[in-house]
């Protein structure tokens, strides 16, 4: 049985294959259109995962893996997905889980201090402390747009990898802001839909938030690290070849091209695609 108008025995032309890359603003609507109710599935899927509290990171590694996933455009298993990647990096996704929950702890602390003792005396060096708690803030919070990515993407070590953040952030600041002014505009209609937003935190907003911070960041960690790894070795970022088609096919795709056609009844369904991970091993360093 079949609800609303589309029928799953009639295919459509089909979806061209290897179109010229869209540019940033509308590409990043086509993804989320597209994936719209996945981010429902992965945010319950994540809230599930970071029930010990302990798992936050590696839950959010694991879906940051998956948007990444979506940005390049490799078809995936949600599920599958993010259990692999979890497994995968757990330990390096619980540090800084950890690290994460002790900061934001810090940073509630201090805000709260600091802005009591300004309720009882407005004193310059106080608001200064609470300018710089706010400013911490606001640069960690853009580092780990960019943390997350590298951590399921390359093989390094944590220190490098929180180096690599920060000089990243501030390369990338105007794709760092977007994302962080982003965020803020989604806590600020949470906030404001208080008690009622409540009831869809297991749905909403952080799998939106993760899509968004890995689509802002990830292009810059490809520019900076992933291309010229690649280009040091005389090759071309593999990763392109999801929807770059310069090279010359054995087979032509007409997707997007041919008529459509009436699948007779009864169709036998098989096959599963999954992607993998390529790897390249070079003085140390692995691009998953």
């Amino acid at each position: 049985m079949a609800f609303g108008f589309y029928s799953y025995r009639k295919a459509g032309s089909g979806v061209q294959k290897g179109g010229p890359r869209k540019k940033p603003f509308f590409l990043f609507w086509e993804i989320f259109g597209a994936k719209f109710w996945k981010f429902f599935e992965i945010n319950l899927i994540y809230t599930l995962f970071c029930l010990p509290v302990v798992t936050f990171g590696p839950a959010t590694a694991a879906m940051t893996q998956i948007m990444r996933k979506f940005y390049l455009g490799d078809p995936i298993f949600v599920f599958h997905e993010f259990k692999a990647a979890f497994k995968k990096n757990f330990k390096q996704g619980l540090i800084i889980g950890i690290i994460d929950l002790f900061l934001i702890a810090l940073l509630v602390f201090d805000i709260n201090f600091y802005v009591a003792l300004l309720q009882q005396e407005a004193d310059m060096s106080m608001r200064l402390m609470l300018a710089l708690s706010l400013a911490m803030g606001f640069f960690v919070i853009m580092m780990h747009f960019y943390i997350y990515p590298q951590i399921v993407t390359l093989d390094l070590n944590l220190r490098q990898i929180i180096k690599n953040s920060f000089i990243l952030m501030v390369v990338g600041f105007k794709r760092s802001f977007i994302a962080f002014f982003s965020w803020g505009a989604l806590v600020v209609l949470m906030v404001l839909g208080f008690p009622y937003t409540v009831l869809v935190l297991p749905f909403l907003p952080v799998a939106w938030m993760s899509f968004i911070a890995t689509f802002c960041a990830y292009p810059v960690i490809q520019k900076h690290i992933i291309d010229p790894f690649y280009e040091s070795k005389g090759e071309k970022n593999p990763e392109y070849s999801l929807y770059d088609t310069e090279e010359e096919a054995v087979f032509v795709d007409k997707g997007g091209s041919e008529a459509p056609v009436n699948i007779p009844k009864d169709p036998v369904a098989g096959g599963r695609v999954s992607s993998g991970n390529v790897k390249v091993r070079s003085k140390g360093r692995v691009i998953k």
